[in-house]
């Protein structure tokens, strides 16, 4: 790990030790990849990594009173979005070492790309033993990354930022969704792409990190939308219909056939588009059923 360049000092490599990030399914707990094969959007991730502090040899290195508050903090960031999330936060006991079972969930609307796990020691409340202690709230005296791509033979959901009113769109709407199936062989990452409104305030806190109910409830208001949207495409679509499911599809039309199938599994695609036009309220109902809409 290469040593951060501050105006304080740092304690050695040795103070910390942070064990490989885990990856959690219903299968059990693996090693977190280098690439995530299957991921999509409406993927959760699970991970957690054990991460030993000496507070004793921390504190004696940067000069700090032992006493002095300390942090293990962990940042995701995702290439796709440039959303910086504070995804865990915890706060080291008096003891001289301890022993942190770090754990973090990650909505995958926030992310895309490549996905950087940053962890952080932070001094909170420093209590400086001379001015070459770190002096401030928030003093990171040692990091460490990770990383992951999350780009895999699975559906992707390519997702990037745009100031609306400056592009000329309407400057209250929150997100753009666009899917073309004029080539329904096209890669479904090429065809299909989520803009979210950096300036909209509940965007920017989403993008931010924030971690409250209306940003949950906006996050699942996306999540139907924006399945809403692909599954009315794939019913309006000839080609989409003619498809069987195949979980290793990367076009459009057969991502959204799989989407059908894992919405309906045990219901035909000429069924579906005859509910389109029979009966759509079934169709709505189902699909807030299905993503859970309503927290």
């Amino acid at each position: 790990m290469k040593r951060p360049i501050v105006p304080f000092l740092t304690p050695q490599d040795s103070a910390v030790s942070h064990g490989d990030w885990l990856l959690r399914s219903p299968e059990g707990d693996a090693p977190l990849p280098k690439e995530i094969p299957h991921w999509d959007y409406q993927t959760i991730l699970e991970m957690a990594a054990p991460v030993s502090v000496d507070r004793r040899a921390v504190t004696e290195a940067c000069h700090l009173d032992r006493t002095s508050g300390l942090a293990i903090l962990v940042m995701a960031k995702s290439s796709h979005t440039n959303a910086e999330i504070l995804a865990a936060r915890l706060d080291l006991p008096m003891a001289d070492t301890f022993d942190l079972a770090v754990e973090l969930r990650l909505e995958g609307l926030e992310l895309g790309g490549r996905l950087t796990l940053t962890t952080l020691l932070v001094v909170t409340d420093p209590k400086p033993l001379d001015r070459l202690a770190p002096q401030h709230p928030g003093s990171i005296v040692w990091r460490t990354s990770h990383f992951t791509d999350l780009e895999g033979v699975g559906t992707q959901f390519p997702t990037d930022t745009m100031d609306f009113k400056s592009a000329g769109l309407d400057a209250d709407a929150a997100w753009r969704f666009r899917v073309d199936l004029s080539d329904p062989e096209a890669r479904f990452m090429s065809a299909a792409r989520l803009t979210l409104n950096s300036t909209h305030p509940a965007i920017t806190r989403l993008l931010a990190g924030a971690k409250d109910a209306g940003t949950e409830q906006l996050l699942r208001t996306l999540n139907w939308d924006v399945t809403r949207q692909m599954v009315f495409a794939a019913l309006n679509s000839e080609d989409v219909a003619g498809l069987e499911p195949d979980p290793d599809a990367v076009s459009v039309a057969g991502v959204l056939r799989n989407l059908l199938g894992r919405i309906w599994p045990s219901v035909t695609t000429a069924t579906l588009r005859q509910w389109r036009i029979t009966d759509p309220a079934r169709i709505e109902v189902h699909l807030q059923h299905s993503v859970k809409l309503v927290g």
